[in-house]
Formats: structure tokens, sequence, C-alpha cells
């Protein structure tokens, strides 16, 4: 998880692994319910959340759950933007937009399971500063 500012800015960043490796869809719900429970946690509002799942997206905001497996994990998601997040939202990007996550999920595995970077990760430095051009 990344949290930037709207200019691009490096604001803070969480990575966390989970064991026993989950199914792909099933970690990016956890991982999106963790990043909306961070955002709470750090009294941020109005907050563009992006993902490159578009099947989580898209079931996160539809009436029908694509993945019954993950029914309660949207539903937390749902609750959490409906009561406390409520100017927020969750986006699609395409993977190659949101490379910043995929280097810190890789980065996480060298890392202890739960790790706050206040200040930018030397994995993802060269991303950030291309962003903020």
């Amino acid at each position: 998880m990344c949290i930037r500012d709207d200019h691009g800015r490096f604001v803070a960043a969480r990575s966390q692994w989970v064991e026993p490796i989950l199914d792909v869809e099933l970690g990016e719900a956890i991982g999106l319910l963790q990043a909306l429970k961070w955002a709470v946690d750090l009294q941020l509002h109005d907050i563009d959340f992006e993902m490159d799942r578009k099947r989580i997206v898209d079931s996160l905001y539809s009436k029908r759950t694509y993945f019954p497996d993950l029914g309660a994990i949207l539903g937390d998601c749902r609750t959490i933007l409906a009561s406390t997040l409520v100017n927020s939202h969750v986006k699609f990007i395409r993977r190659q937009t949101n490379e910043v996550v995929h280097r810190l999920a890789g980065a996480a595995t060298s890392l202890p399971s739960f790790h706050n970077f206040i200040d930018i990760p030397t994995c993802i430095y060269d991303v950030i500063m291309n962003k903020m051009r």
C-alpha cells in the first residue's frame, strides 16, 4: 500500500504478507480491506484507492457478488466506504500504472510480515520521483 498526495508526492507506505499464500483475488480483497482500515486509522478522508484487479472493483460496486468466498471481505469494505470513507472511491487502473504497489509487494517478502515506511523505500524511489515530474 502506498499513500500519495494529490500531487503524487509520497506520504507513507506499508507492506504486509500473509501465509499461507492465498488466491490472488482473495489476497487483493484482503489488501483493499487493510488499505481502507489504514486510511481510517490515519484519519484520512476523500481518498481515491487504486487497484489493478478489475473484478474486485466491479464486485465491490455490484449488487451481485462474483466471488462468493469474498462476500464478507467486500461487505466489510462496503461498510467502511459507506460509513467512514464516504467521499472516497475505489478505482480500477491498469497494472502497468500500478508499478509502485507491485514493487512494494515484491520487496515485502524480504521484510518482516508487517512494515511501515515513513521515507520513500528504495524499491519505489525512482517510480515515485518520475511521477512527481
